[in-house]
């Protein structure tokens, strides 16, 4: 015989159970009568009913009406009619209570006064009606599918940035999405820049359904709408249930601040937190309240398109109380809606996603999210290096000025504190690298242009080892031009390049692909030509001409498996792309249709080819619009509203196969979003050319608003646009200063392994030292260590087992970037006889002056010398250190234990560097180049400064260096 196990019984929820049945069972009823206030004669044909549900009915004749409801708690009475003022009541309704109600309506005067609306609107009107409509609406799915019947009953008005809205009669609109007609009753309206806000009493009546399949439609969709909302969230945390229901819950650290939020997750101070355990249930008036507080609420079960974290791509929202408590229903109802306001995804959601309050979801939650969901653990956030220089054409002894910036390309945010390299070079050759020390994202800077340059174009390249990860197509460069001959000779190979680039990536045969073209010279500078495309048979297919600019674009239908070749006006004939036989052709039309981008996908495959497809598009990493995309047909279409494409930049739309393989590509340029026509679209030129390799915009082309479309397009089309990856690159970290890295080996060539070595650094920013083991292979580094200037660094082994250690140090660049191509703005006559004569003058003072920078000489740390003692006779050269300080050295004395000025004890240096008497004894006149000899209290000293030839340092494992540091 089988016995049933013991169970542990909660009261509460028995009692919360028996509750909701109590309500389910019993009905309540609301009836009374309708009068009007003056006359009191009753009035037919009011609307009656509970706001914000589909319960509601008519006064009959009589002015009687009566609502049944099956459910308790919280309700809002409204009764209206046109030409009267609105009645609202509210009261919590107890089960199966009859409650009768008393209603006068009062005549609304301004509705009598108010002059009868046209069916037409001005253009200005119009114009705000699209921002109200799509305030009002939202930025939903749902919105896109909803319409409102009587847009003109509208008024629409906008004073220094704030829309505001008011209608006389009740909003009528059609939500074909969820299957709903509403009727609202707009009160107050205002949208401003940053928030929005209206309230208004709504009706919801079921349209009329023509088939099964369209009534499962909108149950899915009333059920994906109602999940995540925020009436979803309330009733979890109602019922205790807001982490099995899909809900994280996250506190700020620091309450006081705004919601400021760093765009990744983790890199956020937050603190999860069960709002369950928070919320305070009554029982007896049927709520719930939470405390004030800021919650940033996130929805794992749903991804948004539009990643509010870049490394998380879940539904995340942020609510704030406004009131002491927030007090809901247990069916998550708000009690009043001006405690609240929201942020993020809810926020998204408006009338269009409006539930009715009786709504009670048909669907269950099939699992409990990971805990993990949504997580992007190896997202990579990109870095932008922009280069900006004065101008692009310099002479011998010029200084360049330049500015570097370093930003987070996913934010535009700057990066902190980072070490960036300076490499100025010729096509063959390193000029210089300059390590610069990147606060706060932005360093301003000066090369000077050594007298010994060639004349020609060089390029100024930054980096730094984080961008190592990406690209380097996609780094800062500028090209420069310096003249140093005064009669300059033409290029004498500056050939026209001409280069070809289907729309969407890849030339297929058979189908009409737009080409994008450039033509630029070799040297960079851009050229207008004219061509045409032929076939093997000579027969021309298609004609083309570029603009100013070196850009243009043309349309061609290339034939199966032919050759085709491009010929140039001159009879230059130039490389064209080869067509393959099958593919997708991806059109974008970004530059007619101002409200919404229109992709064609044209293919001539067969229709057991055609797979699902995955369209992506993405604004700097960040995923805006995503679909699974069947083709049906040869040409399938897709139309994505740009205003859901929230953002401004270059936006990439990319066609992936089921694994993630790109089919097709295209960008283009998303400018800001005005709802103003006086307010004009602006692009960030630096911004943009970041984007693109070898990209350069014309400001002067940017001025005139109705060309900024097309000309971006323009170059979007012909050159290669920075790629964004989830995958994992090669770890390559910030760098935090300077590392010292070197070699020791013995006299015989063999490593010196496992040794220590000490660094001395000595720079006028800063005195620093280390200490560091050498490998198998004798090489050693320090750690990042900072200082800015050239620096005297001293390394001495500490082993008495090895003799004249031979030192190396590793000063050479550890990595120079690749000269790439990238366009010119060549110099005009002007610019070039300013150089000249600039040139000329600088060639004159030269030779006038004949002056040399003074290089700082490390040895001699001190300002003066008092007496320097100079070996020059040859007696000297043979004498040992001793007799020559005795000998020349007036007042100075040497003892056992050192020597003496006097009563003072003179330091006792060797090229600057801390030394014994005994080690100096065993120097020779011939070893010795100088005596300096300082008689100041504050430092006396002896420093001998010894000839290139002295073997003393090497006998004591010591070598010196002067290695320049970092640029502040």
């Amino acid at each position: 015989m089988k016995t049933k196990p013991y169970r542990f019984i909660d009261k509460k929820l028995v009692f919360l159970l028996l509750l909701l049945f109590i309500q389910k069972a019993l009905s309540q009823t609301i009836t009374g009568q309708v009068t009007d206030s003056q006359t009191n004669e009753p009035l037919p044909f009011v609307n009656v009913f509970i706001s914000n549900t589909t319960k509601g009915t008519q006064t009959d004749i009589k002015g009687n009406f009566t609502l049944k409801l099956q459910t308790s708690g919280y309700s809002k009475v409204v009764a209206s009619m046109v030409g009267y003022k609105s009645f609202e009541q509210e009261f919590v309704l107890r089960p199966d209570e009859v409650r009768r109600l008393t209603i006068k309506l009062q005549t609304d005067t301004k509705f009598l006064n108010e002059v009868k609306i046209s069916g037409k609107r001005d253009k200005q009107w119009k114009r705000l009606y699209k921002d109200f409509e799509r305030e009002f609406l939202g930025r939903t799915k749902n919105a896109r599918n909803s319409k409102i019947l009587n847009p003109f009953q509208i008024d629409i008005n906008r004073k220094k940035q704030v829309l505001t809205a008011n209608a006389l009669q009740a909003i009528e609109i059609e939500n074909k999405a969820l299957g709903y007609g509403i009727s609202y009753q707009l009160e107050s309206f205002q949208v401003t820049g940053t928030s929005y806000e209206f309230s208004g009493k709504t009706l919801f009546k079921l349209l009329p359904t023509t088939d099964d399949l369209q009534t499962q439609t909108w149950d899915n969709n009333r059920n994906q709408t109602y999940r995540g909302s925020l009436r979803h969230f309330l009733k979890a945390v109602a019922n205790r249930k807001s982490h099995q229901e899909g809900f994280r819950v996250y506190f700020e650290k620091d309450s006081t601040l705004k919601i400021s939020r760093n765009r990744y997750f983790n890199n956020n101070a937050l603190i999860e937190i069960n709002p369950d355990t928070l919320a305070q249930l009554n029982s007896v008036l049927q709520r719930v309240t939470l405390p004030a507080r800021r919650y940033e609420i996130h929805y794992l079960n749903r991804r948004d398109p539009q990643n509010w974290y870049f490394d998380l791509d879940r539904e995340i929202s942020w609510i704030e109380i406004k009131a002491p408590i927030l007090a809901f229903s247990y069916n998550g109802i708000l009690e009043n809606s001006y405690q609240i306001e929201t942020i993020g995804s809810m926020s998204k959601r408006r009338v269009a996603d409006l539930l009715p309050d009786d709504y009670q979801p048909t669907d269950s939650l099939l699992s409990t999210p990971t805990e993990n969901a949504g997580l992007i653990p190896n997202f990579q956030k990109q870095e932008k290096l922009l280069l900006n220089i004065a101008q692009n054409g310099y002479t011998l002894g010029d200084t360049v000025q330049y500015e570097v910036d370093v930003i987070d390309a996913t934010t535009y945010h700057p990066v902190g504190q980072t070490v960036v390299y300076l490499t100025i070079c010729s096509q063959n050759q390193l000029i210089e690298q300059q390590k610069l020390w990147v606060a706060q994202g932005k360093f301003k800077g000066k090369w000077v242009i050594p007298d010994t340059l060639k004349e020609g174009d060089y390029q100024l390249i930054v980096h730094n080892s984080w961008s190592k990860n990406f690209d380097e197509h996609f780094w800062g460069r500028k090209n420069i031009h310096i003249i140093s001959n005064l009669s300059p000779k033409n290029q004498s190979d500056d050939s026209i390049q001409t280069a070809f680039f289907p729309e969407s990536g890849t030339f297929i045969a058979g189908l009409s692909n737009r080409v994008g073209f450039t033509s630029f010279t070799k040297s960079g500078h851009p050229v207008s030509i004219k061509g045409c495309v032929l076939t093997p048979n000579a027969d021309t297919l298609a004609v083309f001409q570029s603009n100013e600019e070196g850009l243009g674009s043309f349309y061609i239908t290339p034939p199966s498996e032919q050759s085709l070749k491009a010929v140039l006006n001159n009879g230059t004939i130039v490389p064209f792309p080869q067509a393959v036989p099958k593919g997708y052709v991806m059109q974008a039309e970004v530059l007619k249709d101002t409200a919404s981008i229109t992709i064609k996908l044209i293919n001539n495959l067969l229709h057991t080819e055609w797979k699902p497809m995955r369209l992506l598009l993405h604004l700097r990493g960040q995923i805006l619009y995503e679909a699974i995309v069947t083709p049906k047909r040869n040409l399938t279409f897709a139309k994505i509203p740009r205003e859901d494409l929230e953002g401004t930049g270059v936006m990439q739309i990319l066609l992936l196969d089921a694994l993630n393989h790109p089919i097709a590509n295209r960008a283009f340029y998303q400018s800001a979003s005005s709802s103003d026509e006086d307010e004009k679209s602006t692009v960030d030129i630096r911004l943009f050319e970041a984007e693109l390799y070898a990209g350069k915009l014309s400001s002067e082309l940017l001025k005139d608003e109705k060309t900024i479309s097309k000309y971006t397009d323009i170059q979007l089309l012909t050159h290669a646009v920075r790629s964004y990856s989830l995958e994992i690159p090669p770890s390559f970290d910030y760098e935090t200063g300077m590392i010292v890295k070197g070699k020791v080996i013995q006299p015989n060539g063999k490593p010196v392994t496992n040794t220590s070595i000490i660094g001395f650094i000595n720079s006028d920013s800063t005195q620093l030292n280390f200490q560091a083991l050498t490998d198998a292979k004798g090489a050693f580094s320090s750690p990042p260590l900072q200082w800015f200037g050239k620096a005297d660094i001293v390394i001495q082994v500490q082993s008495e087992k090895v003799k004249a250690a031979v030192i190396s140090l590793d000063t050479e660049p550890s990595y120079i970037p690749k000269w790439l191509w990238i366009p010119a703005t060549p110099l005009n006559n002007p610019q070039k006889d300013s150089l000249l004569s600039r040139l000329q003058e600088r060639i004159k003072l030269k030779t006038t002056t004949g002056a040399k920078t003074l290089e700082r000489d490390f040895r001699r740390n001190y300002a003066k010398a008092d007496t320097t003692l100079h070996i020059d006779a040859a007696t000297m050269k043979v004498l040992p250190f001793a007799n020559i300080l005795e000998s020349g050295g007036e007042g100075l004395t040497l003892k056992s234990e050192g020597a003496y000025f006097g009563t003072t004890r003179l330091a006792l240096l060797v090229d600057g560097l801390p030394t014994t008497l005994e080690s100096l004894k065993s120097l020779r006149g011939f070893e010795i180049e100088a005596i300096d000899i300082i008689k100041s209290s504050k430092e006396a000293a002896i420093n001998v400064l010894l000839r290139p030839q002295s073997s003393f340092f090497e006998d004591q494992n010591l070598k010196r260096f002067v290695v320049p540091g970092l640029v502040k």
